[in-house]
């Protein structure tokens, strides 16, 4: 094998090499991407069924219908512990989620006493946790 012959290897080696480099970079992007789809997907799913136990309770509110208000928190309570399980990374998102678990617990004491102010108080409280989370959300990306 001649000179050239080598060089011709060679560079055919390091283009293989090279091409071989874009590719799994590539690969690591998309993957990245499709995760980033798939966490998009699942935190779409939590806000969707806080939205829908949160349209519960505001109806039950305007209702007085405790039994409502009730129901919807204990639901929103148990999705708030499963969401922990999965979501809680980092100490801000903990300390927002532990607040908003707070005024939940404060939600379902009201209904349980059939209190309408300190029951709408809880709500506006837990509203509240839910806007200053999303800020964080926001203000990180």
């Amino acid at each position: 094998m001649g000179p050239a012959r080598n060089t011709i290897v060679f560079f055919r080696s390091f283009w293989l090499y090279v091409v071989g480099i874009v590719a799994a970079i590539a690969f690591v992007l998309v993957a990245a991407r499709v995760a980033g789809a798939a966490e998009a997907e699942e935190s779409s799913f939590w806000m969707k069924k806080k939205m829908e136990y949160s349209e519960k309770i505001l109806a039950g509110l305007a209702k007085a219908n405790f039994e409502a208000i009730e129901k919807s928190a204990m639901s929103m309570n148990s999705l708030s512990q499963i969401e922990n399980w999965i979501r809680a990374k980092s100490p801000a998102y903990k300390h927002q989620l532990a607040t908003f678990r707070s005024a939940n617990k404060s939600l379902i004491r009201m209904a349980q006493d059939e209190d309408i102010d300190g029951a709408t108080l809880a709500f506006m409280q837990l509203t509240q946790s839910c806007v200053q989370c999303h800020k964080l959300i926001r203000d990180k990306e």
